[in-house]
């Protein structure tokens, strides 16, 4: 497996989900892992432990999707682990208020050990309309997570609105023109 491009691996094992990062995680996995995480939570997975040793950097729309899998799995007395941060990704946790929802464990030493039933996220451009309503509802988490957070993202969460009615419209055959 090529590590050296973004990569994002997968696991489950008994009530655990695990979510290996490799490079950044971004937007561009969204619709993927979202999908996979209420595929792990209806397989009845209590626990999501995500790896971070190899994660250079994550966006606003990945920390949304985990915070939206903690907020599911707090229902359910469940959690969602993240592992290994590095000082800036602990940074970014902190600063968009998710440390109440997310379980940060920085003790750990070693790297663990996916289970070998995993396999690798695919990045799935082609869907604009998909990719642009994930990235809408992981921003809103943000906002539920922290109310503060709309300050940082009203303006994100307005240019995807509207990119999404563009393509609504588009999609329908309904002519767009620009304000």
């Amino acid at each position: 497996m090529d590590m050296s491009v973004d990569t994002v691996e997968v696991a489950i094992r008994d009530q655990e989900a695990f979510i290996r990062i490799h490079g950044r995680a971004t937007f561009k996995i969204g619709p993927s892992l979202k999908q996979f995480g209420v595929m792990a939570v209806e397989r009845g997975c209590r626990r999501f432990i995500v790896e971070m040793k190899n994660c250079v950097g994550m966006d606003s729309t990945f920390m949304g999707i985990l915070a939206g899998l903690a907020t599911t799995l707090k229902k359910t007395e469940g959690d969602v682990v993240l592992r290994n941060l590095s000082e800036k990704n602990l940074f970014l946790v902190k600063m968009l208020g998710l440390s109440h929802l997310i379980t940060i464990d920085n003790s750990a030493q070693s790297v663990i050990a996916m289970p070998t039933s995993g396999h690798v996220l695919t990045h799935s451009p082609s869907d604009k309309k998909q990719m642009t309503e994930t990235m809408i509802a992981a921003h809103e988490t943000l906002v539920e997570a922290a109310p503060d957070n709309i300050i940082k993202f009203k303006d994100v969460l307005a240019y995807l609105k509207e990119d999404l009615n563009r393509t609504n419209a588009q999609q329908s055959g309904v002519p767009v023109f620009p304000r």
